[in-house]
């Protein structure tokens, strides 16, 4: 029994020991065969991936709102009471001394040039300095031939009685308070004031009407996080026209915002000779703008990510041979580049991903 459970022990022994030099063998071959295969060759899909150069336009521009605000001050007051009952001018109309403005009572109230307010009803004896501006308007509309002079005599009586036969009024020879509204300046431009329409109840000193004050001003609005140069041009779109506007003066709002006041180069006003094209309303008048940031350029282009910066920064491409073609850069903008140097049909390489070149074999960048 004890011969007979050596010789299983020894049998087990040389089995183990095959089996070990069976599997050194297998791990030498598949060592040896790793250490002398030859290198992987680089597959179709790993090659440099190309682009083609093709003829582009890049900039950048940032848009802008630009709103138009028309200036507005008194036409002047009202001396008449009763119930507004017609309306003779509308918003933007010119008017002129002597026009009717509006009816009160279905009385003609009229407009004249002066500095003060009617405040008393004129007759023949009464003297002073609105005297000489109902005699003024008289002058202008052609009822009275004598020069203005302050004093109410029967020349000026004639004159009036005159004047109210044309407006289908009572002949009376008396200009009362309410008949008249006097302004500063004649021809002017009126804007109806809020909130009047026909039937408005009106009491002494109520403003029917304001006058334009010179042109509306066109603002550029930039937001505060938005950062422009005040002194390049921004080009404004106003009745079809690209108007080069420049800004004139800068402001800030309640919201931190910075507000162009902008005009043409010449001075004159963004609408220039069309200013009646401009809404009243400044929710209405808004146009649309830009600020030219880069300019326009356009020529041979590719994406950005196909240009290379050699250590000093020059840029180049890398053709798909390997060649470095030398280029400028003419323009740049949304990712995009325009040179000179190349031809647009040329195919390049874009950077690969470790920055190097690959068969050119220099180290390089992309342009961003």
């Amino acid at each position: 029994m004890r011969a007979s459970a050596g010789g299983a022990g020894a049998r087990r022994g040389v089995v183990l020991w095959v089996a070990g030099v069976a599997v050194a063998a297998g791990l030498g071959v598949l060592f040896g065969w790793w250490a002398f295969a030859p290198p992987s060759v680089r597959t179709e899909a790993e090659s440099p991936m190309t682009v083609a150069v093709t003829q582009m336009t890049v900039g950048r521009s940032v848009p802008l709102a630009v709103s138009a605000a028309w200036s507005v001050e008194p036409f002047g007051v009202g001396a008449a009471s009763g119930t507004l009952t017609s309306l003779d001018v509308a918003d933007g109309d010119e008017v002129a001394a002597g026009d009717v403005l509006y009816t009160v009572d279905l009385r003609p109230v009229v407009a004249a040039t002066g500095t003060v307010p009617a405040f008393r009803d004129l007759a023949a004896g009464a003297t002073g300095h609105d005297v000489r501006q109902v005699q003024q308007l008289l002058h202008e509309t052609g009822f009275l031939t004598a020069e203005p002079t302050g004093r109410f005599g029967a020349a000026t009586t004639a004159a009036v009685r005159a004047w109210q036969r044309s407006l289908g009024v009572t002949a009376d020879g008396v200009v009362r308070a309410g008949d008249v509204v006097f302004t500063t300046a004649l021809p002017a431009r009126v804007l109806l004031g809020e909130d009047v329409t026909v039937g408005t109840r009106l009491v002494e000193g109520d403003v029917v009407f304001s006058t334009l004050v010179g042109d509306p001003e066109f603002v550029a609005t930039v937001p505060a996080a938005t950062a422009l140069d005040a002194g390049a041009p921004i080009t404004v779109t106003f009745d079809d026209e690209e108007v080069a506007a420049v800004v004139t003066g800068q402001r800030a709002d309640q919201s931190g915002n910075t507000l162009f006041v902008l005009a043409r180069a010449d001075g004159t006003p963004v609408c220039a000779g069309r200013c009646d094209l401009v809404p009243f309303d400044q929710s209405a008048a808004v146009f649309p703008a830009r600020q030219v940031v880069v300019p326009q350029v356009t020529g041979p282009g590719v994406p950005a990510a196909a240009l290379w910066l050699d250590p000093l920064g020059n840029p180049y491409l890398v053709a798909d041979d390997g060649t470095e073609i030398a280029v400028t850069v003419l323009g740049r903008g949304d990712g995009r580049v325009v040179l000179d140097g190349v031809d647009a049909g040329a195919v390049v390489r874009l950077v690969d991903t470790a920055g190097t070149a690959d068969a050119a074999g220099t180290a390089g960048t992309a342009s961003s």
